[in-house]
């Protein structure tokens, strides 16, 4: 019986090891502006990674000096969600300008139920863009660790 309960428990134990997961996601964002409330900027996004698959973004940015702000995330895929709090730094005009930006992820959904992790994002907005308008395009990294 001693040996059955220990084998058990190594079961268990090994397949709770076998199912934490770091993932590196790649993609393209692209993000629309859609308004201002309380301080903080609205927008939302749609994402495409190098497979082809689509997600969507929302996401609050508060401006806070020379450049910086910070704000907070949420991605949504197909098989869940992440959401992450993030500080940038920006150059440019009001017409448009480059982010260079750092993610900390808080919390997922869905396959990414308890995530944590880090990322880093980059891009040009507005005029600077190649989309040109009220809109940015940038280079997302998410280093994903779930349990």
């Amino acid at each position: 019986m001693k040996t059955l309960v220990s084998a058990l428990a190594l079961l268990v134990g090994s397949h709770v090891t076998a199912v934490a997961a770091d993932q590196m996601i790649k993609f393209k964002l692209v993000t629309f502006y859609i308004g201002e409330k309380n301080g903080e900027y609205h927008s939302v996004g749609a994402t495409v990674s190098p497979d082809g698959v689509i997600g969507t973004k929302d996401f609050y940015d508060k401006p806070l000096e020379n450049g910086a702000s910070i704000g907070r995330s949420t991605y949504y895929f197909s098989d869940g969600s992440l959401a992450a709090n993030y500080s940038l730094t920006s150059t440019g005009t009001q017409t448009g300008g480059h982010a260079v930006g750092k993610y900390q992820i808080v919390s997922g959904t869905g396959v990414y139920q308890g995530a944590t992790g880090s990322g880093v994002f980059e891009g040009d907005w507005e005029d600077k863009s190649p989309l040109k308008g009220a809109s940015g395009l940038f280079n997302v990294e998410l280093n994903v660790k779930t349990p």
